[in-house]
């Protein structure tokens, strides 16, 4: 319940925020970028769409950043699992 409440505040709350500062969002500009390998120049690009495009590359950042936790725990995991039926092993074997 709190979290739901808590949720819906958030988007409430930007929600006005987007509402109140839509000439920040639908700004266009231009945009060059200039690498070794990849040049672009003078492309027209609103702020809203520069926005979403940020939010989308962080989520896949993180959602890489979370698999590779979740495969290095899971390894860890199945390593103490062996230690585990090693041990107990070792324990019944002495204990006959």
């Amino acid at each position: 319940m709190i979290k739901a409440s808590l949720i819906s505040i958030i988007f409430v709350l930007t929600v006005i925020f987007i509402f109140q500062n839509q000439q920040v969002f639908l700004s266009e500009f231009n945009l060059s970028l200039d690498i070794f390998f990849y040049s672009f120049e003078n492309e027209i690009v609103s702020n809203s769409i520069l926005i979403i495009i940020s939010f989308f590359i962080g989520v896949i950042i993180c959602l890489i950043s979370i698999g590779i936790t979740v495969f290095q725990k899971s390894m860890k995991i199945t390593e103490l699992q062996k230690k585990i039926a090693s041990i107990e092993s070792k324990s019944q074997i002495e204990g006959k």
